[in-house]
């Protein structure tokens, strides 16, 4: 029988290994509380939130994907909780889809995605990347260029309504911080 408590142990042990993990998989689940309407598979949905950016330390220690570095961590992480076979292709699918640029199709993937996305339209996702743009030690005004671009793909990549809404707010700070900053350099 899956067991809950065994594979959000597993994911605090790894999460420890970062600065960003932890609190990206709760602010995910306070998302979710805020956007869900309809009928979902919670164990899905559960999993998926816990396991989606699992891969972070490693995605950073070996600059790896971290959507593909995620979903074989998750894999291993799903086998040890006992998650049930049938349900393993859905967390995937969720943590496949819960980037940026993914395009959900199931009610589970849309929630992960659309709490994912919430997370990273945030200050707390503007900060990350300033210190991801800090250790890839590119320029000031390439990070800008990146996060600017992020601000508009976040614009058009929210799927539920709750979401999108909540977005807006969120995406037109960070365009003033990216616009500030900006100006603050020239």
């Amino acid at each position: 029988m899956f067991n809950r408590n065994e594979l959000k142990r597993l994911v605090e042990i790894e999460a420890e290994k970062d600065f960003f993990t932890a609190g990206n998989i709760n602010r995910c689940f306070r998302n979710l509380d805020l956007i869900k309407e309809n009928s979902f598979d919670e164990e899905i949905v559960f999993a998926g939130m816990l396991l989606h950016s699992i891969g972070f330390s490693q995605h950073l220690k070996f600059n790896q994907d971290l959507i593909k570095t995620s979903e074989n961590l998750s894999k291993k992480f799903l086998i040890k909780s006992l998650f049930p076979k049938q349900k393993t292709d859905a967390v995937i699918y969720c943590i496949q889809e819960s980037g940026l640029n993914g395009k959900p199709k199931t009610p589970e993937a849309v929630l992960v995605h659309d709490s994912n996305l919430l997370d990273e339209a945030s200050v707390i996702g503007f900060i990350k990347d300033s210190v991801l743009f800090n250790l890839r030690k590119i320029p000031l005004t390439k990070f800008l260029e990146e996060q600017k671009t992020k601000s508009f793909l976040l614009k058009e990549s929210f799927f539920s309504e709750k979401a999108k809404s909540l977005s807006e707010k969120k995406i037109s700070l960070l365009d003033y911080l990216i616009e500030d900053l900006k100006n603050e350099i020239r």
